[in-house]
């Protein structure tokens, strides 16, 4: 754990931030694109990601090295943290690069961020793919850690957490990025989804005012802002996770086809999103919305929460395929499994499907699925303990040791990757703090900490 964690935050770090994949020469960089050596990536494996890893490590063993690594971390974060509160995909650290983006802390040295030109995501909060929801979580992490000791971090928390709420809508929805937020006057759908009465086979670009629950955005800062009202008791931190469950509960889709669907009109009906993405209720989406509500409910008690879990499974039981996956997408009225061919022709067939996108998986249905039935029985979810793990846990453990090489890196096809990093340091914590008596806090799912056991 030692030789892993100094290598990593010694030479793979950058200014205290992560990309995705880094070369064994620690010449080429990479988050979902090729980063140069001055730059961060926020999504995770990236960087709140990684930062986590040191603090379970943390947890686990008491040992100073492993939280200082994640303060490093945290002021990357807070280095890098936008005035609109949030943070976009990549992190800038070279000095000159840095004048074009309107970080908080660089405020002093740039113009105006109104007055910047040349770099239109320059001020753009990113709520996709888990980013800002990751980092502030993070911070949050490290705030209870330090006990509130470090000014910045909890400054950067509590600036965050009120700019995310201001980016909120009044129906409870959360948008992509802070710079394409519809205008509180244009956001019109209070009411409940309803089906259209007609749906275009072909692609239709979406205009105006839409909703995107895609890739579990929603849920997302649901969960941070469960988690800050857990951490620091605010009740308007509580308010804004239960605004998010209203418009949740809002557009769930009527009838028997109970679930949700990736993208919404300003009617609350599903629309097009990308052109791989139609009209349609979608599994993985039903399935975070089933886990964001299941989150509410274990916060308020509210059974109208559990409620709309359940009848939201009842449909995702019920449309299950016959070798145990999901379809990605489901015809609305139909059910039946959407496709599209190499021309993104939609198709009832998953033969010959891109394979740049996951058009059929688990997509963690099953474990929410078992998650409701467990809150169902007993109110929450049970925690699985350590004595279950048994003797499997331990060759997990013994295949990772075996994994690292001399220096503590773990080089998978050619590349030293955070995600196998995260994973790894993140087991050997648990074990460790299973032997030692040690809890590691596992406060939120944003950054979750890896499977304990196969």
């Amino acid at each position: 754990m030692r030789s892993a964690a100094i290598y990593f935050s010694e030479q793979v770090a950058r200014y205290g931030s992560y990309v995705w994949n880094v070369s064994p020469d620690l010449e080429w960089r990479s988050g979902e694109g090729v980063t140069t050596d001055t730059q961060g990536w926020v999504q995770p494996p990236g960087t709140p990601a990684v930062g986590r890893a040191f603090l379970a490590a943390f947890h686990a063993t008491g040992e100073r090295l492993y939280l200082d690594a994640a303060i490093e971390t945290a002021e990357a974060l807070r280095a890098t943290q936008l005035e609109s509160g949030g943070w976009w995909a990549r992190l800038e650290f070279d000095p000159a690069s840095r004048l074009s983006w309107c970080y908080r802390d660089n405020h002093a040295d740039r113009p105006p961020c109104h007055e910047m030109e040349g770099n239109k995501e320059r001020n753009a909060t990113m709520l996709d793919d888990n980013m800002s929801q990751s980092a502030l979580a993070f911070l949050m992490l490290v705030d209870g850690a330090l006990e509130g000791t470090h000014e910045g971090v909890r400054d950067a928390v509590v600036y965050g957490l009120r700019a995310l709420a201001q980016m909120q809508h009044p129906n409870g929805a959360w948008p992509v990025r802070s710079d394409h937020r519809m205008p509180d006057a244009l956001t019109t759908s209070a009411w409940r989804a309803r089906m259209p009465g007609d749906w275009a086979r072909e692609y239709v670009e979406p205009e105006g005012e839409i909703y995107i629950l895609n890739d579990n955005l929603q849920r997302d800062v649901i969960r941070l802002f469960a988690l800050a009202y857990r951490l620091y008791e605010e009740p308007e931190y509580l308010a804004a996770a239960r605004r998010g469950g209203e418009f949740l509960l809002r557009a769930q889709l009527p009838g028997a086809q109970s679930g949700w669907a990736q993208t919404y009109n300003a009617d609350l009906e599903p629309i097009w999103g990308r052109k791989f993405e139609p009209p349609s209720i979608a599994s993985a989406e039903t399935a975070g919305a089933i886990d964001a509500l299941l989150d509410l409910y274990e916060l308020t008690d509210e059974r109208r929460y559990l409620e709309g879990a359940q009848s939201a499974a009842e449909w995702l039981r019920a449309v299950q395929l016959p070798d145990g996956d999901w379809a990605r997408f489901y015809e609305l009225g139909s059910n039946a499994p959407l496709y599209f061919d190499a021309d993104y022709n939609l198709s009832y067939s998953a033969q010959g499907a891109p394979d740049h996108y996951n058009f059929k998986g688990e997509f963690d249905v099953a474990h929410v699925l078992e998650r409701l039935e467990d809150v169902s029985r007993n109110g929450t979810a049970t925690a699985k303990t350590p004595e279950a793990w048994g003797s499997a846990w331990e060759a997990e453990i013994e295949d990772v040791l075996a994994a690292a090489d001399r220096k503590g890196r773990w080089v998978e096809d050619g590349k030293i990757s955070s995600a196998t990093f995260v994973e790894n340091l993140g087991l050997l914590a648990q074990f460790v703090a299973h032997a030692r008596g040690r809890p590691i806090p596992n406060q939120t799912k944003l950054l979750p900490l890896p499977q304990t056991g196969p």
